[in-house]
């Protein structure tokens, strides 16, 4: 059994985890919107990385442990249960809808998805996918017509570099 320091640690720990991976996925944010800014021709985006969002849930433990110390009778506590599982639902709902609308955003700016060639494999929830510019191909390539073509054409031309 491990002695309450340890356990508290290993529980600071987590929220420190918890605020790197909210910063991660505020960081990836950030970065798809200022390279849709930019009107880059190739956006990665991994509908995954916002599912990081549902380690939050330990700010709130933490908030519910805190309350408890100070004060037994504390409305957070009452409700401490209630509170958990909103805002994991929450969450969870953000971690869906966060990749859905940068998707919409993409889409609209002209952009096509296709399977990332460089992903070998998954380890989070999702899809890695590229954003391709449909006119993000020079005038002297044979430009594809179709989305499925754009994908194909993008894929041999990182092949080959």
């Amino acid at each position: 059994m491990m002695s309450p320091k340890v356990t508290q640690r290993i529980f600071l720990l987590f929220n420190l985890v918890a605020v790197l991976a909210i910063a991660y996925v505020v960081h990836d944010i950030v970065f798809v919107t200022s390279e849709l800014a930019n009107k880059q021709p190739v956006i990665p985006l991994d509908t995954g990385i916002s599912y990081l969002l549902l380690m939050s849930v330990f700010w709130l433990l933490s908030l519910v442990q805190f309350v408890g110390r100070r004060n037994k009778q504390h409305f957070v506590l009452r409700w401490s249960n209630h509170l958990v599982i909103g805002w994991f639902i929450v969450t969870l709902l953000l971690a869906y809808f966060v990749p859905v609308l940068l998707q919409g955003r993409l889409q609209q700016a002209g952009y096509i998805p296709c399977d990332d060639p460089q992903v070998v494999s998954r380890i989070s929830r999702g899809a890695s996918l590229i954003f391709v510019h449909g006119q993000a191909f020079s005038a002297q390539d044979s430009q594809p017509s179709t989305h499925s073509a754009v994908c194909e054409f993008f894929a041999s031309g990182l092949s080959t570099q």
